[in-house]
């Protein structure tokens, strides 16, 4: 830490140092060598656990010194509310750190108050497109998984923001940080970057192959070691080698590559577990797995809740942020022996265990089939494997069927390097909005379009020419669709629409804005039709709105819905009727039985989605419900006051009769129709409700009534 003596205030040192943190680690002594405390620009590729974060903390820590401001850039919500959470620890030196995720309609002008700001990256692209005044008085950016510009949808939204942010900003420090980069000489140059380049680990990591009850790994005379797993009671490879484990206490992290096969694994290894009387029932697994019992009664939160009783949880995307949040806090305290994920916790939250177990190498594809998964997916899982300071040593091992398969997960995975990156930016799908969002700020012609995408990553891969006719037709289509107009005296520069300048605030794609604008035109003069199911398919039919796995019973059964509602869909032309808009009609039946007030349990059995999905669908249909009303009243639509009503009912989850008691604090779907059905129908009702009479309805307790009828004192709006 010497070295830091010179750079950093002796406060700053001194706080790491009771940190336990004694010295650095080799990498981190080359940024330090390398500039990173002098304002120097650095991609710091290195493994998991090795200090990537610490390294971007100093540089972050010397700027604000200096009066500079800093941005953390992550790409998923989770992960970003775990560094956000691990940053308030600098408050202690008088920082303020400041957290963004949604409302992508804001510029979140209050965030410039903070020293540190971690937000993902779609989020720091609609502030620069809602004209966030602080964003160029930025001195650091760090962009964390920077490997993830090689992902078709989270890639070129990255790539585009570190573009224009280097743009506002000439001098940042960009820092750049990555476990599995193949080419990450190309990424540095491209940032004007130093590299660091490493695969020191703080603790050994032993890659192998687990066949026929033993583990092989790979020694220093390139000869396979031989580990023996004897059990006679038990032939599935994933148990043996769990149990294995936990007998010489450590955690598994188990991979499976499907929500089905991770929830299938979990409870095999629950049920051994507990025929084996392998983990001690204590009340902290009981408390777990009450606590996961009570969020919700859909059938996937009981058979969780089952699962970690006896010291094992599954994890994916499908688990609501409550059930997720609960397992990995749960696995980090050392209650839960064992969790099964799918890959996508690998580039997520840091939840490492002494064994990773890589259940399968192959993933299924809809055009391909089962087929084997890229290096850097590989090498995210088996990084995963190991804790510093708690385990001697970290293992990653794949499962095998034969000694040919063994061979090939040594030579093209656990031997092999991660594959290059490469660009995703190139295509009408994804430069659609980015183009409109830099003529709406300072390109005003294809020219300086092209300009703008000089600087990118894909340029840096590629002739620019590549895409020359891609901006043409960008460039014709928001025209075509009132987006942009031509300079009537120079017909080479156009100009942003008033429209235009919205789509772009409310940060939806312009093809989204274009079937928005069409199919309200389409209803405008429909009285007589329900239209809320009608809006909800028109934000469901957007290429914002993730679609849902369709069944082919499924696709006969909305076929049909279609045919026998014709006046209720007459905005669909029947020729047109295909899998996608079928898609889009299920997921607009799933919102609309969410605010018919459906319980979650019932939509989710009868979709066959789980809690986090349906919060994930919820989500955006609010985001893109409020962008259909801000569409609606800028065309004057005359039904766009039912729109603003159908955002909150699709946020609250409530039929229209309770809108006005949903606004209450505390008060959520459940509440407000209790009270609605006990006599409570409005504010003016409960105004003149008691604590004794309201706290007779079910839900509602002394406390609460109590607090419901203060509050209503204190708001002269109601």
């Amino acid at each position: 830490m010497n070295s830091l003596r010179k750079k950093l205030s002796d406060e700053i040192i001194d706080f790491y140092i009771n940190d336990g943190i004694k010295e650095l680690y080799p990498p981190q002594e080359d940024a330090i060598n390398a500039g990173v405390l002098d304002g120097e620009n650095l991609v710091i590729a290195i493994p998991t656990a090795s200090g990537k974060t610490m390294i971007a903390e100093l540089a972050m820590l010397n700027s604000i010194k200096n009066g500079g401001k800093a941005i953390y850039i992550v790409p998923l919500r989770a992960l970003a509310s775990e560094k956000y959470e691990k940053f308030k620890k600098f408050e202690i030196f008088g920082l303020s750190i400041g957290l963004s995720l949604g409302d992508y309609e804001i510029s979140d002008e209050h965030l410039g108050d903070n020293d540190i700001i971690v937000a993902t990256s779609e989020k720091v692209d609609s502030l620069m497109r809602n004209n966030a005044k602080w964003l160029d008085k930025l001195s650091v950016m760090v962009i964390d998984e920077i490997h993830l510009i090689n992902d078709p949808n989270r890639g070129p939204t990255l790539e585009i923001i570190i573009n224009r942010l280097k743009r506002l900003n000439k001098n940042i420090q960009t820092i750049g940080l990555s476990a599995t980069i193949g080419n990450a000489e190309e990424i540095a140059d491209w940032l004007n970057s130093k590299l660091i380049l490493s695969d020191w680990r703080p603790i050994k990591l032993f890659n192998g192959v687990f066949l026929n009850g033993s583990i092989y790994f790979k020694d220093n005379r390139s000869k396979y070691r031989e580990v023996k797993i004897n059990n006679n009671r038990c032939m599935d490879n994933v148990i043996l080698l769990v149990e294995d484990m936990i007998k010489n206490g450590g955690q598994s992290l188990v991979f499976a590559n499907t929500r089905k096969n991770s929830e299938r694994y979990a409870k095999k290894i629950s049920d051994y577990l507990k025929a084996e009387r392998l983990i001690d029932t204590d009340e902290r697994i009981k408390d777990l797995s009450k606590k996961i019992r009570e969020i919700d009664d859909t059938d996937i939160s009981l058979s969780l809740s089952k699962i970690v009783s006896s010291g094992v949880a599954f994890h994916h995307a499908g688990l609501s942020n409550s059930h997720r949040k609960i397992i990995e806090e749960g696995f980090k305290d050392g209650i839960l022996k064992v969790i099964v994920a799918t890959p996508t916790l690998s580039a997520g939250v840091n939840l490492p265990a002494r064994r990773v177990i890589i259940s399968s190498y192959r993933r299924y594809n809809s055009d391909f089939g089962n087929v084997p998964i890229p290096v850097l997916d590989y090498k995210q899982m088996a990084g995963r494997a190991g804790r510093p300071g708690l385990d001697p040593f970290g293992e990653a091992i794949a499962i095998s069927k034969s000694e040919n398969e063994l061979d090939f997960i040594f030579e093209n995975y656990i031997f092999a390097d991660p594959e290059e990156i490469w660009s995703k930016l190139g295509t009408e799908n994804t430069l659609r909005s980015h183009i409109l969002s830099a003529i709406i700020s300072f390109a005003k012609s294809r020219d300086e379009v092209l300009d703008f995408l000089s600087n990118t990553f894909f340029a840096y891969q590629n002739d620019l020419w590549k895409i020359d006719s891609v901006v043409r037709n960008i460039i014709f289509f928001l025209e075509e669709n009132g987006f942009i107009e031509f300079d009537s005296n120079d017909e080479r520069r156009f100009y942003p629409t008033d429209l235009g300048r919205l789509v772009s605030r409310l940060y939806i794609d312009p093809l989204s804005a274009s079937i928005m604008v069409n199919r309200l035109k389409s209803l405008e003069y429909f009285e007589d039709v329900e239209k809320d199911l009608a809006y909800l398919h028109i934000i469901c039919m957007t290429p914002d709105m993730q679609k849902i796995y369709l069944t082919k019973n499924e696709e006969i059964k909305l076929y049909e819905f279609v045919r026998s509602n014709k006046e209720l869909l007459h905005y669909l032309d029947q020729d047109e009727i295909d899998d996608w808009i079928l898609s889009s009609l299920k997921t607009a039946l799933i919102i609309k039985e969410w605010i018919d007030e459906k319980r979650e349990k019932i939509i989710c059995k009868k979709y066959n989605i789980g809690p986090g999905d349906l919060a994930n669908i919820i989500d955006t249909a609010e985001w893109l419900t409020r962008a259909l009303y801000s569409i609606a009243y800028y065309l004057n639509f005359p039904y766009y006051y039912d729109i603003k009503n159908l955002s909150i009912q699709v946020r609250k989850g409530t039929k229209r009769e309770l809108m006005e008691l949903v606004r209450l604090k505390n008060i959520g779907r459940v509440r407000a129709r209790r009270l609605y059905n006990a006599g409570y129908r409005s504010i003016e009702d409960l105004k003149r409700a008691n604590v004794e009479d309201l706290s007779k309805i079910k839900g509602i307790n002394v406390l609460l009534a109590s607090s419901i009828l203060k509050e209503l004192e204190d708001y002269d709006e109601y």
